[in-house]
C-alpha cells in the first residue's frame, strides 16, 4: 500500500480515472438493458410489466441506498465500501447472466443496484480531498459528463453485444471489468477517511424504499391489474409512506437526518437536485420506449438501433468538456439553461418526426439535439450544485444529487411505462373492436377472445413485436395486420409517454432560470494532504483506529 507521501505525488486525475472505471460500469447497466430488452423478454418469457421491472428493480436498489452508502463510506472509508459494492455488483451481474426466468433476473437486478449504490457515492468525497477547489468544476464536470455518457452509451454497446454475442453477455462482461477495476483501485487509491461520521438512518431508508416500491408497483402493474383496487391501494400506500418519511426527516434534523434540510436551503444545491431528478426522469424514461420503438416498430436490428442512438452519446461527449470549462469561469447557469432548452427541443422534435415509417436520417437531428442538451447540463450540474457545500458534507450532498437523479429515473420507468402499457392496450383494444364490428354478431365475442393476449395488459413482447401466438391466427395476412396495428398503437403510446419528460424539462428550465445563481469557486482553501491508511502491524492499526 502506498504511503501518504507517495500518494501526494500521484495525479488526482489518475485517482479519479481509476475510480470512474467501476462507476461507469454501474451507470452503463442502467440503460444497456434497454436495447436488449426485447431479446431479454423473449429469453426469459417476460411480459411487458416484467420487462419494466427488469429496468426498474435496478434503479430502485440504486436510488434508495445511495445516501446510506455515502455514510458507510464516511464510517468505514470510501475505498473499502467502493470495493465491497464492486464485489456485490459483479456477483449479481453473473446471476443476471444465468437467470432462467424473469423472477430471478429481476431479483438479481435489484442486488446489482445495491452494489452500484455502495460504489457510486464514494467518488466525490475523494475528489474534494485530492483536487483544489479551483479544479472542482472540471472534476465534477468529468463525473457528470461520465454519467451522461454511460447512460447514453448503454444502448449502443448493448446493440453490439446482442448482435454479435447474446443478451446474457451484457452482464457477463461486468466480471472482467470489475476485476480490473478492483485491482487498479487497490493499487492506486489509498484508504481515505473524510473525518465526518453520521448515523446510517436505516429506518428512514426503509421508509423511502417502501414508499417508492409502492408507487412503482402500482404504476407498473396498474394495467395488468385493470387499474383496480390493488393498483390504486399500492400507489396510495406509497404516497402515505413517503409523506411519513418527510415528516420523520423534519423531526430528526438535529440528529443526523437522511435528508438534511440545511443543504436544501442552499439555492444552487436545491436547484441541482430539482434538475437532476428531472434529467433522470427525462433521460431514463425516454430511452426505454425509444429503444423498443427502433426495434419493434422500425424493425431495426439491435446493432443498427444502437448505432442510431449513438448520435446522442457522441454529441454529449463532444460538448461536455466545453460545458465544464464554462462552468469554472462562472457561467454555469447559462450552460445549464442552454442544455435544458436543447434537450427539450430534441425530445419534442423526436415526437414530431416519428411514425411507423420514419427514416434514420429523420432521427439524426432530434438525437443530436438531445445529446447536446445532456452534455451541457451534466457537465456543470455538480459543480454548480456543490460549489457552496462545505467539504465535510460533500459525500452527503453528492449522494443526495445522485439519489434525486435516480429517483427521477425510477419514477419515469414507472410512470412512462404505465402510460405506454395503458395506451398500447387501449389502442389494440380499439383495433380489435373495429375488426369485430365487420363480423356477424355471433362471431364477435369469439374474435375478441382470440385476441385477448393483445389486450389484457400482460402482453409478452419479443424482438419482433407481439409473438405470433398473440395474433389470434396463423394466417400470414392476419398476422401482418396485427403487426401493423401494433406498430400504430405503440407509436401513439410512445408519443403520449414522451409528453411527460418534455413538460418536466420545461418546468426544469423555469426552475433553473429562477433559482440558480452564478457564484465564485469556494474559498475553503487548497486541500490538505488526504489522510491515508497504510499497511501497519495489528497493534498500530488498532491504535490508529482508536
Amino acid at each position: 500500500m502506498p504511503t501518504t507521501e507517495s500518494q501526494d505525488r500521484k495525479s488526482p486525475w489518475l485517482i479519479l480515472g481509476v475510480l470512474s472505471m467501476g462507476f461507469f460500469m454501474t451507470l452503463l447497466d442502467m440503460t444497456i438493458v434497454n436495447i436488449a430488452l426485447p431479446h431479454v423478454m423473449s429469453g426469459v418469457h417476460a411480459s411487458l410489466d416484467e420487462g419494466l421491472w427488469v429496468f426498474s428493480a435496478y434503479i430502485l436498489g440504486y436510488a434508495t441506498l445511495l445516501i446510506v452508502a455515502g455514510r458507510l463510506g464516511d464510517l468505514f472509508g470510501p475505498r473499502r465500501v467502493y470495493l465491497y459494492g464492486l464485489a456485490i455488483f459483479v456477483a449479481a451481474s453473473c446471476v443476471c447472466g444465468i437467470a432462467p426466468n424473469a423472477g430471478v433476473l429481476i431479483a438479481a437486478r435489484a442486488v446489482q443496484g445495491i452494489g452500484g449504490a455502495m460504489l457510486a457515492p464514494q467518488i466525490l468525497p475523494i475528489v474534494t480531498m485530492v483536487f483544489p477547489p479551483s479544479k472542482w468544476g472540471a472534476a465534477f464536470g468529468f463525473t457528470g459528463a461520465l454519467s451522461g455518457l454511460a447512460v447514453l452509451t448503454g444502448p449502443t454497446l448493448g446493440g453490439v453485444i446482442v448482435s454479435y454475442l447474446d443478451w446474457r453477455w451484457i452482464f457477463y462482461l461486468n466480471l472482467p471489468i470489475g476485476l480490473a477495476s478492483a485491482y487498479l483501485v487497490l493499487r492506486h487509491v489509498d484508504d481515505y477517511r473524510p473525518g465526518k461520521r453520521q448515523p446510517l438512518a436505516l429506518a428512514p431508508t426503509a421508509l423511502l424504499i417502501l414508499g417508492l416500491t409502492g408507487l412503482a408497483f402500482g404504476l407498473i402493474e396498474g394495467e395488468r391489474l385493470d387499474w383496480g383496487l390493488t393498483a390504486w391501494a399500492a400507489i396510495a400506500a406509497g404516497v402515505l409512506v413517503l409523506t411519513w418519511f418527510a415528516v420523520d426527516q423534519r423531526r430528526h434534523q438535529r440528529s443526523g437526518p437522511l435528508l438534511p434540510f440545511d443543504l436544501l436551503r442552499l439555492r444552487n444545491f436545491a436547484s441541482a437536485n430539482i434538475i437532476a431528478s428531472i434529467m433522470g426522469f427525462s433521460m431514463l424514461g425516454a430511452f426505454l420506449p425509444i429503444s423498443l420503438y427502433l426495434q419493434i416498430v422500425l424493425d431495426m436490428s439491435p446493432l443498427r438501433a444502437g448505432f442510431t442512438i449513438a448520435a446522442m452519446p457522441l454529441t454529449s461527449a463532444l460538448v461536455a468538456g466545453v460545458g465544464g470549462k464554462l462552468s469554472d469561469r462562472g457561467s454555469g447557469k447559462a450552460v445549464i439553461l442552454t442544455g435544458l432548452a436543447c434537450f427539450t427541443a430534441g425530445l419534442g422534435s423526436f415526437i414530431l418526426v416519428t411514425g411507423t415509417d420514419t427514416s434514420t436520417l429523420q432521427l439524426l437531428g432530434p438525437f443530436v439535439l438531445t445529446g447536446l442538451g445532456m452534455g451541457l447540463v451534466f457537465s456543470p450540474l455538480f459543480s454548480v450544485g456543490l460549489r457552496q457545500v462545505p467539504p465535510p458534507q460533500a459525500g452527503v450532498a453528492s449522494g443526495l444529487v445522485n439519489t434525486a437523479q435516480e429517483v427521477g429515473g425510477l419514477l419515469a420507468s414507472a410512470a412512462i411505462g404505465a402510460v405506454l402499457s395503458l395506451r398500447l392496450s387501449s389502442g389494440l383494444r380499439h383495433w380489435v373492436d373495429q375488426q369485430a364490428e365487420a363480423l356477424p354478431a355471433e362471431a364477435r365475442a369469439g374474435f375478441k377472445q382470440a385476441f385477448a393476449p393483445l389486450t389484457d395488459g400482460a402482453l409478452k413482447i419479443g424482438s419482433a413485436g407481439p409473438p405470433p401466438a398473440a395474433t389470434g391466427a396463423g394466417d400470414p395476412s392476419q398476422v401482418a395486420k396485427v403487426q401493423e396495428a401494433f406498430a400504430d398503437a405503440f407509436t401513439s403510446a410512445m408519443h403520449s409517454g414522451l409528453v411527460l419528460p418534455v413538460a418536466l424539462l420545461a418546468v426544469g428550465w423555469v426552475a433553473a432560470f429562477l433559482l440558480i445563481r452564478d457564484v465564485p469557486a469556494p474559498s475553503f482553501g487548497a486541500p490538505k494532504p488526504p489522510p491515508a491508511r497504510t499497511t501497519t502491524s495489528g497493534a498500530a492499526a488498532a491504535t490508529e483506529t482508536a
